[in-house]
Parts: C-alpha cells; structure tokens; sequence
C-alpha cells in the first residue's frame, strides 16, 4: 500500500469534539450554559456553538481527567495561547469565574491561566487594533473582580498565586 492510500484510509479524529461526562453537571451551570446563544460568538477554531457549551460543562465534571481537558480546550479556544481572544469569551466569563470560586485547586490553576490570557490580550496595550465592544465588555468584568484576583495573590498555592499576580499586573498597567 502506498504512503498516500495509508493516509487516505486513516480515519481521523476531531481533537475539538469534548468528551462525554457520565457524573452529573449542576444544572443551574446547565442552565446558564444552555440559555446562551453560542452560534453568535467564535472562538479561535470558528462558531462556538458545536464546543464552547460542552467545555464548559464540563468543566464541572466530577471526573478530573475530563474537567482537566475542557480547561485545556477552553484555553486553546477563548485566548489562544494568549495570543487573541474570541467573542466566545465574554459569555464563558461568568461560567468560568463560577468554576474559579467552586473547583479544585488544580482547576482554579487552568482557570487563572485563561483569565491571564483575558487580561493580557484585553488590554489597551496588548494591540493598535481598535477594540470590539465584547473586548470592552470583557476588560470592564476583569476590572470589576478585580479584588476576586487580588484574594487569589494570598492562596496557599504558589502557582495559583503567581497567576492572580500577572493578572492584578495586567489589568494595572495599561499604559
């Protein structure tokens, strides 16, 4: 068989599609989650609808490895790589901050990580680009929980510390 039919027959996996999680979601999560229009936001992978909901969910999945993954995929795709932020984020904000007050430590770590690249791609200085109004929208609810990052800077875990310091430092310094 040649190389290209070897390729040709090689099934293919869609590393976006989140994994099924068995335990139970909290449904007012599953109520906030699904009363959002997802298909009128993006995110870096394109519409929002067919992932962002799922991820989100389950982000409160009691099975860890699968929370886990959703925080990784929720990074990839709301501020990918710190890189650029999508429209999908500003609805995600408030999901997220729940999962950052409620969850495990480790969680809590995935978390600020994704409020690090909001901060950062958020603010006035990160781009010359003119700023879409969700962006606005966006930096103002980081403003806002402000002393939410800055009660993080006195946890016990390091890691956690170091994120809601960058975040306090991004969302600072503007100028």
């Amino acid at each position: 068989m040649s190389i290209f039919n070897f390729f040709k027959k090689k099934k293919t996996v869609d590393f976006h599609t989140p994994k099924l999680c068995l335990t139970e979601i909290p449904v007012a999560i599953t109520k906030q989650i699904d009363n959002i229009n997802w298909s009128t936001f993006e995110t870096a992978y394109g519409n929002a609808e067919k992932t962002t909901p799922f991820y989100l969910k389950n982000l409160f999945c009691k099975d860890m490895e699968i929370a886990m993954d959703a925080t990784h995929q929720l990074w990839c795709s709301l501020c990918h790589q710190h890189a650029f932020i999508s429209s999908a984020s500003l609805p995600s904000y408030d999901i997220l901050k729940i999962g950052l007050l409620e969850l495990d430590d480790l969680l809590k770590v995935e978390l600020l990580d994704i409020f690090q690249g909001f901060a950062y791609c958020s603010s006035p200085t990160f781009s010359n680009a003119l700023r879409e109004p969700w962006e606005l929208q966006l930096r103002e609810k980081l403003a806002n929980d402000k002393q939410l990052f800055e009660d993080f800077t006195k946890h016990k875990d390091e890691v956690i510390v170091c994120f809601a310091e960058r975040i306090i430092d991004a969302l600072t310094n503007e100028n």
